[in-house]
């Protein structure tokens, strides 16, 4: 996988921004598509949404 060679961090943090982004959409559909497992996928939603945060908060930091 070399999609993150070759770009400088804000570039690297922007696709790993996306690859949350994706992961957080799925969690929240997945959770309500399948009730049975809704705890664990609204976990794995939530700690997504975490890194989504920390990540968006980097990219600030670095644009400044």
């Amino acid at each position: 996988m070399d999609e993150g060679k070759n770009v400088g961090p804000v570039e690297a943090l922007k696709m790993a921004l996306a690859r949350e982004e994706a992961s957080i959409e799925l969690y929240r559909r997945l959770s309500i598509e399948h009730k049975v497992a809704e705890d664990v996928f609204t976990f794995l939603f939530n700690e997504e949404n975490k890194h989504k945060i920390l990540i968006e908060k980097k990219i600030f930091e670095l644009m400044k």
